[in-house]
């Protein structure tokens, strides 16, 4: 039987409002920000009916190791509480904050970010504007390495790393925080035990992520931006939108507080059916958001959920201005391109490896998601495939590779909808339990679908009919559109 995740995430949502409060959200565990299979293993405990003085009593196996982790937290906070007093320093001044993810291909990038593009730089150069960037990033270790490939970047705006330590008096009021927040929700999950068993086995399974990395994270970032709100001038905060559980913690939070902040929300990349956490986000939304769109399509598709932010058609760089000509090639050609997400990059290779001998006279191309790393078992595949002559990983850039294709095969990936400025045809691969995961799921005659190797062999041997140049030029635009800093800089008066 397969866990309704949508249903899970309307119940959790359920949770917060009137039972636990949206202070929890510091628990990931909370928000489902996208149905992938990665970020829905935690929950899969749920359905497999594991009775729950079990869960009780797994609960009360954890409590040394959590006060373990609460120590270790402690001590590593005393030795490197060097990383808090860098950070204040830097963001210092700071007016306009963006908080961006500190992936190892975005910390490399001498200009630009990886997210918001140039608009810190356009802010910061046109209106002469302190404008600072803030990394996130969840790993443990790696701090001194992160912080020196800032040093590289363009000097018009500032780069801070998230520290990985709260002070050591914040940790103190961290340990008792988390320690209240789990037995709160263990004290609601046995009040519940008889009358709701499955509301009650939800508290349950949810205490030891308390104790988690993830939530220890995002407890750090929402006290080092409301100390920044104090001791400086922030009037502005940008954050990404994907829907994840601090991104509603930290505008409720701020919202709260006596410091008026304006809250810019922007989503950079595909938003699917299965991003529950958007539409939860816009469920509880409250007045004084703006949400800044890659094009028509989303603000239409956010309009539907709420009309309380405000929407504005932003653009994006993924935006093409002309029609790209196929390159001419004799042999017909494949490109795959899984999401960054290690079930997917697995799913794609083992398409791969049980079509390439049905389908000789095509030319395979992997391509490997830039901030993807492969595991031991996945290169042992990707060895096997390499004695194919008719297979080779991707050393190209996305241009070269979508114009010398006839087909590429994409799932929760940008580059499915990019690829309507290409002479091909694309093609989502996924069992029906991730259809919501389809960037291209609200225009069926754009794209081809296929559920297994016997469908992949089918559509290869077939002739597909195509939607028309012009409409797929629309299509795209109405994803994703130029990016237009004049109309923002107008529409945004208080910068």
């Amino acid at each position: 039987m397969n866990q309704d995740f949508e249903l899970l995430s309307k119940q959790l949502e359920e949770l917060l409002v009137h039972t636990l409060g949206t202070k929890h959200l510091i628990n990931p565990y909370f928000r489902i920000s996208k149905g992938t299979p990665e970020q829905t293993r935690k929950y899969l405990p749920l359905n497999l009916g594991i009775p729950r003085p079990f869960i009780l009593a797994w609960n009360l196996f954890l409590i040394p190791i959590n006060i373990l982790k609460l120590c270790s937290s402690l001590i590593l906070s005393a030795v490197f509480f060097s990383q808090n007093n860098k950070f204040k320093q830097k963001i210092e001044c700071t007016r306009v904050l963006f908080l961006s993810h500190g992936t190892k291909r975005n910390l490399m990038r001498t200009r630009g970010d990886s997210f918001f593009d140039f608009l810190p730089d356009n802010i910061s150069n046109i209106k002469n504007i302190n404008c600072s960037i803030l990394y996130t990033n969840q790993n443990l270790f790696g701090f001194k390495k992160n912080n020196n490939l800032l040093t590289k970047k363009n000097e018009d705006v500032k780069h801070i790393l998230l520290p990985k330590f709260l002070p050591l008096r914040e940790n103190l009021k961290y340990a008792i925080v988390v320690s209240c927040f789990a037995a709160k929700t263990l004290f609601l999950g046995l009040r519940c035990y008889f009358d709701e068993p499955e509301r009650s086995k939800i508290l349950l399974f949810s205490i030891s992520s308390y104790f988690s990395r993830s939530t220890y994270t995002n407890y750090l970032l929402l006290n080092r931006i409301q100390e920044s709100m104090l001791k400086n001038s922030i009037t502005d905060i940008f954050l990404t939108f994907e829907g994840h559980s601090f991104e509603q913690l930290i505008i409720d939070e701020v919202l709260n507080s006596d410091k008026h902040i304006n809250f810019y929300l922007y989503q950079h990349s595909p938003i699917v059916p299965l991003h529950y956490g958007i539409t939860s986000f816009l469920n509880n939304c409250k007045s004084g958001i703006t949400v800044l769109t890659t094009g028509t399509f989303y603000a239409d598709y956010f309009r539907l959920i709420s009309n309380v932010p405000e929407y504005i058609v932003f653009g994006t760089n993924k935006s093409v201005l002309r029609r790209v000509e196929k390159d001419v090639i004799n042999i017909k050609t494949v490109v795959y391109a899984p999401d960054g997400t290690n079930f997917a990059t697995q799913e794609f290779i083992k398409l791969i490896k049980n079509i390439i001998n049905d389908s000789m006279d095509y030319i395979h191309i992997l391509r490997l998601h830039p901030d993807y790393k492969l595991s031991f078992k996945l290169r042992q595949k990707l060895w096997s495939l390499n004695n194919h002559k008719n297979f080779m990983i991707s050393n190209s850039n996305l241009h070269l590779d979508l114009s010398r294709a006839n087909f590429l095969v994409y799932r929760s990936s940008a580059v499915g909808i990019e690829s309507l400025n290409y002479d091909l045809i694309p093609i989502f691969y996924a069992d029906p339990r991730h259809y919501g995961l389809n960037v291209l799921f609200a225009n069926k005659a754009a794209y081809c679908i296929v559920r297994n190797s016997t469908d992949a062999i089918d559509l290869l041997k077939s002739t597909q009919n195509k939607m028309a140049d012009s409409d797929k030029i629309s299509l795209l635009d109405s994803y994703f559109s130029a990016i237009d800093y004049k109309k923002l800089n107008d529409t945004i008066k208080t910068i």
